[in-house]
């Protein structure tokens, strides 16, 4: 959990953050994920862009971080920065709403901004990136299982976890690839980044 808690309100990640210094959760975080390693576990990194400044639970419906980019970037960005700066193999987004970036209440786990300009751009991140469960309130009560696998896929996530309807999700992207919505290469991408992830594994 890489998550920086500066929202006293929030009891969501008061039990799961290791604090409220972006730091210290950075360090926290990175030697949590060694230990995993040397388990032989591939560690992921959550919950970007940071759920400490939501009050908000994405388990049940919307939540938004009130922040700009630049605020992100001295705090809830951190973890998530020295993450990918040390090659960290995944990285799992959340369905939080930052729309002083986005311009709007686009999830970041369906979002282009946060996936492909902030998180692969502004935070050089080349790895996994996983979106939280997809059968979560945040999403389930605006998108259909179909809707939110296209759009994640369309926004750069590589592994969609947990849709609400496997099935409709799996149609969804079907469709969009033979509609030419989604490419074959941009689906190949995420393919490449996964066999790669599964050959370190083997070799752990």
């Amino acid at each position: 959990d890489a998550d920086v808690l500066t929202n006293e309100d929030n009891q969501v990640m008061a039990k799961r953050s290791f604090g409220n210094d972006p730091e210290l959760v950075a360090e926290l975080s990175e030697q949590t994920a060694e230990g995993l390693r040397e388990q032989g576990i591939m560690p992921v990194f959550k919950h970007f862009p940071g759920h400490g400044a939501t009050a908000e639970d994405t388990h049940e419906g919307f939540a938004v971080a009130d922040r700009t980019l630049e605020e992100l970037k001295q705090s809830e960005l951190v973890p998530f920065a020295r993450a990918a700066e040390n090659g960290a193999e995944c990285i799992m987004a959340a369905h939080i709403s930052v729309p002083k970036i986005t311009g709007d209440d686009t999830p970041a786990s369906l979002s282009s901004v946060m996936l492909t300009d902030v998180l692969r751009g502004e935070l050089g991140f080349d790895g996994l990136i996983v979106t939280d469960a997809l059968n979560m309130g945040a999403v389930t009560e605006h998108y259909t299982s179909g809707e939110a696998a296209v759009a994640a896929l369309k926004a750069g996530a590589d592994l969609l976890l947990m849709p609400e309807d496997f099935a409709d999700a799996y149609t969804g992207v079907v469709e969009a690839v033979n509609s030419g919505e989604i490419s074959e290469d941009r689906l190949d991408q995420s393919v490449l980044r996964i066999l790669e992830r599964k050959i370190e594994m083997g070799e752990m």
